[in-house]
């Protein structure tokens, strides 16, 4: 049951609780999202040239967004971050560093001699943010968050060519913390190629969040809460044993 709230946790987190006294901080923008991921075959064969009906596997992956992102704070906005409340009624270039890490079970299975197939990930993560705020006035103020939790994911395979895929993918990540990283999601939509069974490469588009909860969960933190994010090209390298 917990990995089930966890999940939901992670999807609802975006909603703010009502009354808060501070505003959010939005820092999302554009990005190049470098990936790389590792995976160990258990049972089956899951290379993409001469895969089997199903496989099941060891899967580990990294993904890391840099993304810049203006926030045009109003007369009556209240931003508190990094121990420093900002001046209203004037704009924060927010820099934010994301990294979501995993390492999971990942079955995968493919429909009977077709070219597709669906994977899911069930694991464990790590997410880290670190976001730097600076206002046109020269206020400045950064704070480094991350936290450990539960990953879940879900993605489709087809196989177009014989050594060539077209992947959507997507994970969940949720802490079930108010500090630090509360929740944190990736997506991407890829084609890969595997130049041989145990090197594949991979481009296409994609994004990476993060979100930190503070007063949308808990009226005694006197913090904005957090979300952060980067969308933009994904450029990947897989490995595959």
């Amino acid at each position: 049951m917990k990995v089930f709230r966890l999940a939901a946790l992670a999807l609802l987190a975006p909603c703010a609780a009502l009354g808060n006294v501070t505003d959010g901080i939005e820092a999302t923008g554009g990005a190049v999202i470098p990936s790389v991921g590792l995976s160990i075959d258990i049972v089956g064969n899951s290379a993409v040239q001469n895969h089997t009906s199903s496989s099941h596997a060891i899967d580990m992956g990294f993904y890391y967004a840099r993304a810049r992102r203006t926030q045009d704070v109003e007369n009556t906005d209240v931003i508190v971050f990094g121990g420093r409340r900002f001046t209203s009624g004037q704009d924060i270039k927010w820099t934010s560093n994301i990294q979501l890490a995993h390492v999971g079970y990942r079955p995968r299975f493919w429909f009977g001699q077709s070219q597709f197939a669906l994977e899911g990930l069930l694991g464990v993560g790590y997410a880290g943010l670190g976001l730097k705020g600076e206002a046109d006035n020269g206020e400045v103020a950064a704070e480094r968050m991350s936290n450990g939790g539960i990953v879940l994911g879900l993605g489709g395979i087809w196989r177009f060519a014989s050594a060539t895929s077209l992947q959507v993918r997507g994970m969940i990540f949720g802490s079930g913390k108010d500090e630090g990283v509360t929740s944190a999601s990736r997506w991407d939509l890829t084609v890969t190629h595997a130049f041989s069974k145990n090197f594949q490469l991979r481009g296409g588009v994609g994004f990476v969040t993060a979100y930190s909860a503070r007063e949308d969960n808990d009226d005694n933190i006197r913090k904005s809460p957090v979300r952060a994010g980067g969308g933009g090209l994904v450029l990947g390298v897989d490995f595959v044993f």
